[in-house]
This record gives C-alpha cells, sequence and structure tokens, in this order.
C-alpha cells in the first residue's frame, strides 16, 4: 500500500511511501493504529542514531531542499513516545476532524467501517489546519 500525506495550506508537495500491512480484514480504526505503530518504530530508529554523523544521500536532500528544511544533525534527542497514547491520539483526532482519511480515492469516515486495501492500493491522511483570524 503507499500511503500518502498532506497538509493543507501549506506548499509542501505530497509525501509518499510505501507501507506493509498485516493480512486479513482492516477497518479504519485497525489501519490507523497500524500506520501510528509504525511510525512510532521509524522514530525510535531516527532517535538511535542521534549524534552519529550522518550524510545525506542525494536524494535525502533533494527532498528536503522540497521542503525547505535541510538537517543533518547531530540533534538533540526527543523524548519518548509511549505507543498507546499515540495510537489514542490520533484515533482521537480523526473523531475531532482534523484529518480526513481517503482509501483508492473514497473518503472513510468512520473509524469501525471495513476497509479493503489491495498491494496498489493508497491511503491518503490530508491533515487539515485552522483558518488564521477564524
Amino acid at each position: 500500500m503507499i500511503v500518502e500525506t498532506k497538509l493543507i495550506g501549506r506548499r509542501t508537495p505530497f509525501e509518499r511511501r510505501p507501507i506493509d500491512l498485516p493480512d486479513g480484514p482492516h477497518t479504519l480504526a485497525g489501519l490507523l493504529t497500524h500506520l501510528v505503530e509504525h511510525e512510532v518504530a521509524a522514530y525510535r530508529e531516527r532517535q538511535d542514531s542521534v549524534g552519529v554523523l550522518r550524510v545525506l544521500t542525494e536524494r535525502e536532500l533533494q527532498d528536503a531542499a522540497q521542503t525547505g528544511r535541510v538537517t543533518v544533525a547531530p540533534q538533540e534527542r526527543g523524548g519518548d513516545v509511549h505507543t498507546p497514547d499515540a495510537v489514542r491520539t490520533a484515533l482521537t483526532a480523526f473523531r475531532d476532524g482534523l484529518y480526513y482519511v481517503f482509501i483508492d480515492e473514497q473518503q472513510v469516515t468512520e473509524l469501525d467501517d471495513p476497509v479493503t486495501i489491495r498491494p496498489d492500493s493508497t491511503l491518503l491522511i490530508v491533515r487539515l489546519t485552522a483558518l488564521a483570524g477564524g
């Protein structure tokens, strides 16, 4: 499955990356839980490399330049993330309408909705931002 993320109101391009999913039937809540667990694991892996001299590849440099922020560290180590808290926050944010989820161009509106994911499916997460002065 390909996961795309977009923050409305920002000029940054869509971020696209493949993510493996466990087999079996899925609900939106289960899918979001899996994505949060995947991101927490990636965050912890990045934290393990903080303080180590890191050289960017040409691709990483181009991607960072597009977002307007190039960092090569060493950076300060961030705090630990408690996975159940991160999952709870993501599900609450969805319920509160802070982001929308589309699977293969169809919006999924309920956490308990069953979702069908194919290997070539695209999951789009669109995060909304508040208007200034609104």
